[in-house]
């Protein structure tokens, strides 16, 4: 089964193709690109990412039997259009398509830099913006993560409180970068982790429910970005007028 996989959640594009072989996953290729300048963002680069993963493979957007991607939280925008995209993609081409925790890919994809024996808790960060990160909680278990604290955005300084009866934990994203001096003295950084989420880490959290899946309307249409917190909009305007 060829999969294509993305996350959107920050200005980082990465984009992958997977093939699933039963309970098997292989990352074909894979793609990420920053934004680097004004008019380079989602927008102009999707869905042209994919066709140059594909082409590199001698393959075609019918070729993709699933479509994995992250949803959130991170850029609204973003997650917007990375979503919009792919469900355009899976509906038009009558395939299933699986959204899966940007933060949760960040954390499989960590779980690799843990020291062999540890049970420390994986705490993905992303830059939330105004003061705030985005944080993940959780644990490696049976291959993949599980949660252990519900995702949300918090000034810096609350997660001494969130750590709290958790044991040891590390920390790791964008968002620790961001906020370092204030992260550092409250958890330790893990090396080797990324700092942004990852296609091919959405695509492998994806897989178990991608495979053996069909195109289903209702769990596509019903399928929306992970926002945590409320867009600027829905603060000034809670009852919808401006």
């Amino acid at each position: 089964m060829l999969v294509a996989a993305i996350d959107t959640a920050t200005p980082t594009l990465s984009c992958a193709l997977l093939e699933l072989r039963g309970g098997e996953v292989e990352v074909l290729t894979t793609r990420t690109d920053r934004q680097v300048a004004p008019g380079t963002g989602h927008g102009a680069r999707l869905p042209g990412a994919l066709a140059d993963l594909l082409g590199a493979l001698g393959r075609k957007v019918p070729d993709v039997e699933g479509f994995a991607v992250g949803l959130g939280p991170g850029s609204f925008t973003g997650l917007r259009i990375g979503l919009a995209t792919w469900k355009g993609l899976a509906y038009a081409n009558r395939r299933p398509i699986v959204g899966v925790s940007s933060l949760a890919a960040m954390a499989l994809e960590a779980a690799a830099a843990l020291p062999p024996g540890s049970d420390a808790v994986l705490v993905a960060l992303l830059d939330a913006r105004k003061g705030e990160v985005y944080a993940g909680f959780y644990r490696v278990a049976s291959g993949g993560v599980t949660v252990v604290r519900p995702e949300e955005a918090l000034p810096p300084t609350a997660l001494a409180a969130r750590l709290e009866g958790l044991g040891a934990a590390v920390g790791f994203g964008e968002g620790y970068a961001a906020h370092e001096g204030t992260i550092a003295p409250l958890l330790p950084r893990l090396d080797g982790a990324p700092s942004t989420p990852s296609g091919d880490a959405v695509g492998r959290l994806a897989a178990p429910r991608l495979h053996g899946a069909s195109c289903d309307d209702q769990a596509l249409f019903a399928l929306e970005p992970h926002y945590v917190r409320k867009s600027e909009a829905e603060v000034k305007f809670p009852n919808g007028n401006p």
